[in-house]
Formats: C-alpha cells, sequence, structure tokens
C-alpha cells in the first residue's frame, strides 16, 4: 500500500515582503514583525504575505 506521505513532510511558515514595480527583490523573514519592521526600514508600501515551505 502506497503511503500519503502526510507525516513525512514538515512545512515552515516565513512571511514575504513584496514590492510591485520598484524593483525591489522580496525578502523572506521569519515572523511577521520582522517583515513589518523592514517594510518601515525600507520606507513602507511593501505587501507582506505568508508562504509555506
Amino acid at each position: 500500500m502506497a503511503g500519503c506521505g502526510c507525516g513525512n513532510r514538515r512545512t515552515t511558515t516565513v512571511w514575504l515582503l513584496e514590492y510591485e514595480n520598484t524593483g525591489r527583490t522580496a525578502t523572506e523573514h521569519a515572523t511577521k514583525i520582522d517583515a513589518e519592521i523592514a517594510d518601515a526600514r525600507n520606507g513602507g508600501g511593501g505587501t507582506i504575505r505568508p508562504i509555506s515551505k
């Protein structure tokens, strides 16, 4: 019987900070607060969203 692999893969959530149409690269952060701080340091206007890895 083939296993579903359900318990074999551990996913981690990271927060992605993206800027549209600015030429700045997206950066990954461990917490949403870290992403918010990085956004503020970069002048704001970024989009923060969770992604699973």
